[in-house]
């Protein structure tokens, strides 16, 4: 047997690597978008349960002073920031004189 390959049997390898690799994409794309598309439904979840947390936690606070602010557009109850800490005026943290 020849150590060496003909041009028509690396054709055929050539060709048979090329179409396992296009395969192979085709999978790994496919798997991709379904991934994706999960993302894209557990994030919808989330967003659902937030809300649903927030409306809870208002309903327990009920009989408080709770004011109710829109949230931003496609904002959910994890974008808000709430501050807290002592908040004072002017420019010296320092003790006053």
């Amino acid at each position: 047997m020849s150590p060496s390959y003909g041009t028509e049997e690396l054709w055929h390898l050539t060709h048979g690597m090329r179409r396992l690799c296009l395969a192979e994409y085709a999978r790994d794309a496919q798997t991709i978008q379904d991934l994706t598309g999960e993302v894209a439904t557990m994030r919808r979840h989330l967003d659902s349960v937030d809300d649903q947390l927030h409306a809870h936690d208002l309903h327990l606070r009920r009989g408080r002073d709770v004011w109710l602010v829109p949230l931003p557009p496609g904002g959910g109850a994890r974008t808000r920031q709430r501050r807290s800490g002592l908040r004072t005026r002017g420019g010296s943290s320092g003790p006053s004189q």
